[in-house]
């Protein structure tokens, strides 16, 4: 059961919105579910508490702590019945004493995520009917005045211009019903005649060629036997046949073994193997875009220069070697240029601070606040550091990616939890921001709300305007091999 409750963090992105002149949030507290028919009763009346409090629309319900603090009270529970479920919430209004029911049942662990984005808009509509003095205005959030101090997203604020990720398609954004395993990279390919869209994704020993639509269906997989590991996966059309390649980086035990796939009708077709180097794609659309090349020296350091990749039929090299800041890697930077034209390269470091530099490589900013943050890494055995630390191992993560959106808006992903001793991560919480150089600072124009999971991969449709998660949704654990899912969401 704690399986299907766990599942349900499958994140959907919320309009960030704001409360007009005649109303306030209401001050809400979420009690603890009451639970029968599951025999993890106690660990499912905190989850599904949380679950449905990270849901209550901000415009409609400020969270409070305590419940005699709150103006609402938000009162759920969860009965299994063999297969069928049902998920019921009582809300009482303090101060007129009203009560209202709402309720939405399912079967089966696939039917659970969906039942929870129904309920979750019938609490919304009932809320809104109950409450005609709280009126609901779809807005972006307004602008913080640095990264470093973000606005809160249940704050109420002015309009302002931007882009703001919002569900996709009534009645919630896309959403693929759970996939068995951890899945940690996904790559964007072609948009089909059929309306389809070509998505691939990688877990540590298998890639994956999906076409997603309606559903997500599964057209091929390729297996990368153990102790090889994937790392990261890109797509591009280095070569223009209208077909992407797949750039796959691959770890086999304490050096670079990548392979590049290409998709073809219901396989995936291995086309070179045993490459020496990292990749990471740089662009938007399939045709134009960039793959880079990094190598790594014997100790596990990455090797001097990134360069752009080259295909000459099945063979590959590099050639354009870039200049980039001291401490930049294939994993953390992104070339754009500001309003005024002049070259730009984002970075974010292996700290986790965001900085601006020039061609040069001079820092022109810092952030305040940390960005980014990846489980995704590679490890070597090292003398010097069992010496140093008593770790015989080099840790080094690979990081977010960066995109740049319309307008010239740098869309920056950031991942918090629980940084245990040592190298160990564990995130369970996720947002998007949407900065803006105005060549003095970074500004934020928006950002998501925070979502309960670990988004381990994203991707950017600029055609459609919309960006491609990867999250995880489930740990694995003793008997349990986790679970991953995609979503979809616009940006408007």
């Amino acid at each position: 059961m704690q399986t299907l409750v766990l599942a349900v963090v499958a994140t959907l992105f919320f309009v960030t919105t704001a409360v007009s002149s005649h109303g306030a949030p209401l001050k809400a507290f979420v009690a603890e579910f009451s639970v029968s028919g599951s025999a993890n009763k106690e660990d499912l009346k905190t989850s599904l508490q949380g679950i449905l409090a990270s849901r209550l629309n901000p415009a409609q319900a400020q969270l409070v702590e305590n419940a005699d603090k709150a103006e609402l009270l938000v009162i759920g529970s969860y009965a299994l019945f063999g297969r069928m479920f049902s998920l019921d919430v009582l809300l009482k209004n303090g101060a007129t004493g009203t009560l209202s029911k709402v309720f939405e049942q399912g079967e089966g662990q696939d039917d659970l995520l969906p039942a929870m984005g129904r309920l979750s808009q019938k609490i919304e509509r009932e809320l809104a009917r109950r409450l005609p003095t709280v009126t609901i205005a779809a807005t972006t959030a307004a602008p913080a005045p640095a990264v470093a101090a973000p606005a809160s997203p249940s704050a109420s604020a002015p309009a302002a211009s931007g882009y703001v990720v919002k569900e996709s398609a009534p009645p919630g954004s896309w959403a693929s019903a759970p996939l068995n395993g951890i899945f940690t990279g996904i790559a964007l390919g072609r948009t089909l005649p059929s309306g389809e869209r070509e998505l691939f994704v990688a877990g540590d020993h298998a890639v994956r060629y999906y076409l997603q639509g309606t559903d997500l269906k599964l057209m091929a997989e390729a297996t990368v036997a153990s102790p090889a590991k994937v790392l990261a996966i890109d797509a591009a059309d280095l070569d223009r046949d209208g077909t992407p390649e797949l750039y796959v980086t691959v770890m086999d035990r304490e050096s670079l073994s990548s392979r590049v796939y290409q998709p073809d009708k219901n396989a995936l077709l291995l086309i070179a193997d045993h490459q020496p180097w990292f990749f990471r794609g740089i662009g938007d659309a399939l045709h134009d875009r960039t793959i880079y090349a990094q190598g790594m020296t014997t100790g596990g350091d990455y090797d001097h220069g990134v360069a752009e990749l080259v295909k000459l039929g099945n063979r590959f090299e590099t050639k354009h070697a870039l200049k980039l800041p001291a401490g930049a890697t294939i994993h953390n930077f992104l070339p754009f240029r500001d309003k005024t034209g002049a070259e730009r390269i984002a970075l974010l470091n292996e700290d986790g601070y965001l900085t601006i530099h020039g061609t040069d490589g001079s820092e022109l900013w810092k952030s305040s606040d940390k960005f980014g943050g990846s489980e995704a890494h590679f490890k070597i055995e090292s003398l010097q550091r069992l010496r140093s630390s008593g770790d015989q191992f080099r840790w080094t993560f690979l990081e977010q990616r960066l995109f740049l959106l319309p307008k010239g808006l740098l869309l920056v992903p950031r991942n918090e939890g629980t940084f245990s001793v040592g190298n160990s991560r564990s995130f369970n919480k996720h947002s998007l921001h949407a900065l803006q150089w105005n060549g003095t600072m970074l500004k934020e124009a928006w950002h998501t709300r925070q979502s309960p999971s670990y988004l381990a991969d994203y991707a950017y449709d600029r055609s459609r305007n919309e960006v491609i998660l990867l999250e995880l949704v489930q740990r694995p654990g003793l008997f349990a091999s986790g679970k991953s899912a995609i979503s979809v969401n616009a940006v408007e």
